[in-house]
């Protein structure tokens, strides 16, 4: 079977862009000072599992088959979550306008008709939404800059663990790049460059988190639905600048969403896993999950690709 050959660029960024999504989500709600130090060995397992994996095709054989059910499943788990944030995002900028399952409809109509689409195709769009992406976070911290209160970022904010949680949840997007590996041609400092990659999304998703308690404080972001996005506006001093970014923001979102939707396959499989994703949201099931449920259930996915992988290769 002819297999389309991605580079590594293209999945790095399209990691980095959907981490976006998770580091907006996270901030506000975990130290920045914890989150960062999540980051060099948050790299290091990475490194380690990615290693372990090496060029082979994650889901062959029979623990392939075993990582193959964990990684559709919880990919569903995330997905629905993104969507219910996503959809409340909105609905709030709306001021409630607009029912959520309505918005997540419209949600998941483009990202049902790209899974249909080819993978490289999507991961080219990435690369398209990662410029956006890259130019609205780099004017959101230019702003920043001069409106952080310098006395909120010493201030304690969330607990260590619940703060290194979110920084590995940030990092684990990565992750659900591996069922792609074998599909990258080989480029010497591919994996040198990759990590760097992973490195600065852990340091972005750092200093946003940094931006939204500098703006807010601590204890005004930990009563916040969407403190984030509270923070954006207020840095033009305009409930329409959070709406901007609010719409701008659907591009890690969308992409978020859509890497987690490939972990199904070709063809029509990533559309099944869309409206999947979807049936779930609809429960109302993932808004209902602890906060460390997901970050924790993404780092054993990470300690269990490594163990199957590591017996894979024995």
């Amino acid at each position: 079977m002819e297999v389309e050959k991605l580079s590594g660029r293209q999945l790095w960024v399209a990691a980095a862009t959907a981490g976006l999504s998770t580091a907006a989500a996270v901030a506000g709600r975990a130290d920045w000072r914890w989150m960062l130090l999540a980051v060099p060995p948050g790299v290091l397992i990475f490194w380690g599992v990615l290693r372990l994996v090496g060029g082979r095709a994650l889901f062959e054989g029979t623990r392939g088959k075993v990582l193959r059910v964990l990684y559709c499943g919880w990919a569903v788990v995330l997905m629905a979550g993104a969507f219910e944030r996503t959809a409340g995002r909105l609905q709030n900028v709306a001021e409630g306008r607009w029912p959520i399952g309505l918005l997540m409809l419209l949600l998941a109509a483009p990202l049902a008709w790209m899974g249909w689409g080819k993978t490289a195709a999507f991961f080219r769009a990435a690369e398209i939404f990662w410029l956006a992406a890259a130019v609205t976070v780099g004017a959101i911290l230019a702003m920043g800059a001069f409106r952080v209160e310098w006395r909120y970022l010493i201030a304690p904010a969330a607990g260590w663990g619940e703060s290194l949680l979110a920084g590995a949840e940030v990092l684990s997007v990565a992750v659900f790049l591996l069922p792609h590996i074998y599909k990258v041609a080989p480029a010497p400092g591919d994996e040198r460059r990759g990590l760097g990659w992973l490195a600065g999304l852990g340091v972005l998703a750092a200093a946003l988190a940094a931006l939204t308690v500098g703006v807010l404080s601590p204890a005004a972001a930990a009563n916040l639905d969407r403190p984030f996005f509270v923070a954006v506006g207020l840095l033009g001093d305009s409930a329409r600048l959070e709406g901007l970014i609010s719409a701008l923001w659907l591009l890690p979102d969308l992409t978020l969403i859509g890497l987690l939707s490939r972990t199904w396959g070709e063809h029509r499989w990533p559309a099944a896993a869309v409206l999947a994703a979807l049936g779930l949201a609809l429960t109302g099931l993932t808004d209902r999950m602890a906060p460390w449920v997901s970050p924790a259930g993404s780092l054993l996915l990470v300690i269990l690709t490594g163990l199957l992988a590591a017996g894979a290769k024995k």
